[in-house]
């Protein structure tokens, strides 16, 4: 229902409701594709001063200009209302715009911003279940960046969910280079973000035209800083007298000898450790970004980490395993702790998990299937990535020998 033809509008008075003084009540009678529903407007009239064919008081009496003047309130206001409603519902009915009209929002519109919203607070549901805090974090920041457009770009808090075309996503995308600066990749991770809603518009038929269908969100091969192994050991090496940096620097290196991300060491408490048949430890946990299991032997740099903080054998099953600061801090100070290392590499946590992946296990022989269950991925092809960087590596280094070797014939 898309235009008014559909749409009336009738203003009459109620003859079978007299009051003693003979007054009758004003009604407004809505109809909507057949629907009726009635409004009374909180005036009333003598039978002998209503003109039903105009639906007005007659004359020029004050009072009925009044009147008058009130209906012609209720009719503007409904039909504003309607329009409203038009805009944000492919179905309207009679109930819907008399509710409207008194205030009531009892029909959610399908908006972006609406549907976003509900999306958003299923998914904190979720939190620890199936989904991730990571996963909840992501969308609602897109979702606070799309509000932010809104009103930069259309001057408007929210739009309907059948209105959305490519040129909406195409403005999106233009916004979050330009206005916040996200690089490429960021950017299409945050319109594959605003994909997931329009999508669950298409498939509940609120809007008839996919606008993604034509518009692809590949992303592009980044590279994978890691520190190599003089690097890694230069840090663990490094005598840090500030606490602070001290207990950074162990678990940044902790990260590097297990691939477990900042998120995963935060939780990892000590029923998440177990020790084989033949005495080593393992970390046997759920990541919490992916939720997948990963399965890690506990080597004798990040032992002796713990040990440093925590008498193992006397924690309790839910007892944290290290002092591990916000996420916002630890990167802070990892600056600091690569200048007084003399890493000219802008340092990172997650650089950690790259160096585990690389340095650490790929370098010294490790198969990239164990690799890849150790990190948790749910794909190979993830890990892949890293093994492209150690390929990549030791072509450099042959063809640093290439003339050497050629040399000898």
């Amino acid at each position: 229902m898309s235009n008014f033809e559909s749409f009336k509008l009738l203003f009459y008075i109620n003859r079978s409701k007299v009051s003693k003084k003979g007054l009758c009540p004003i009604l407004m009678r809505i109809t909507i594709n057949g629907q009726q529903t009635t409004l009374r407007i909180s005036h009333s009239v003598k039978p002998s001063h209503w003109n039903p064919s105009l639906g007005y008081c007659k004359g020029k009496i004050e009072e009925h200009e009044i009147i008058n003047n009130q209906i012609d309130a209720f009719k503007a206001r409904a039909y504003r209302k309607y329009s409203e409603i038009v805009a944000f519902h492919d179905e309207i009915s009679a109930q819907m715009l008399k509710e409207a009209i008194l205030g009531i929002n009892s029909a959610k519109a399908h908006t972006i911003v609406n549907v976003w919203t509900d999306y958003n607070a299923g998914i904190k549901k979720l939190i620890g279940k199936e989904k991730s805090y990571t996963t909840w974090q992501k969308s609602n920041t897109c979702l606070t960046y799309f509000k932010e457009f809104l009103e930069f770009e259309y001057k408007k808090s929210d739009m309907s969910m059948k209105s959305i075309r490519p040129k909406h996503v195409n403005d999106f995308e233009l916004y979050l280079k330009l206005e916040k600066e996200c690089g490429y990749n960021t950017t299409v991770k945050y319109l594959q973000n605003f994909k997931k809603i329009v999508l669950i518009g298409f498939r509940n038929g609120w809007l008839k035209i996919n606008p993604f269908a034509d518009i692809k969100l590949g992303l592009k091969e980044v590279d994978r800083p890691f520190l190599t192994e003089e690097e890694l050991k230069r840090i663990i090496d490094k005598d840090i007298t500030i606490e602070r940096l001290r207990v950074v620097r162990d678990v940044f290196v902790f990260s590097c000898f297990t691939g477990l991300a900042y998120s995963d060491i935060k939780k990892l408490k000590k029923s998440e450790v177990e020790k084989s048949p033949d005495g080593m430890l393992w970390i046997r946990t759920r990541r919490v970004k992916t939720n997948t299991t990963t399965h890690v032997p506990i080597l004798e740099v990040p032992k002796a980490i713990i040990d440093r903080y925590v008498d193992f054998e006397k924690l309790e099953p839910n007892d944290k395993l290290l002092p591990v600061i916000s996420n916002q801090k630890t990167n802070a100070y990892l600056k600091e702790i690569s200048t007084i290392s003399k890493i000219d590499k802008n340092i990172t946590f997650h650089i950690a998990r790259h160096t585990f992946a690389t340095t650490v296990t790929l370098m010294n022989g490790i198969s990239i299937e164990s690799v890849s269950k150790m990190l948790g991925h749910k794909n190979i092809r993830t890990t892949q990535h890293y093994a492209r960087i150690v390929d990549s590596k030791i072509a450099n280094e042959m063809q640093g020998i290439s003339d050497k070797l050629s040399a000898m014939f």
